[in-house]
């Protein structure tokens, strides 16, 4: 699944939250979100656990063609 780095990011401004903390809520590394911001993709269940996270659909952070 294709995700948007800068709708992930704008969420976290939003929420005035930090990578590290939403690591902390959804029990993963920082080191993992990074690595699935500057990829680009990561599976859908794990979308799920980032959106989760971010109290937002799937939809919000996606990357639309």
């Amino acid at each position: 699944m294709r995700i948007s780095k800068m709708n992930v990011l704008l969420c976290l401004a939003d929420r005035k939250m930090t990578m590290k903390q939403l690591a902390e809520k959804i029990r993963m590394k920082p080191q993992n979100i990074s690595n699935i911001l500057s990829r680009g993709t990561c599976l859908p269940v794990t979308a799920a656990r980032i959106a989760d996270g971010l109290g937002v659909a799937v939809t919000d952070i996606m990357e639309v063609d």
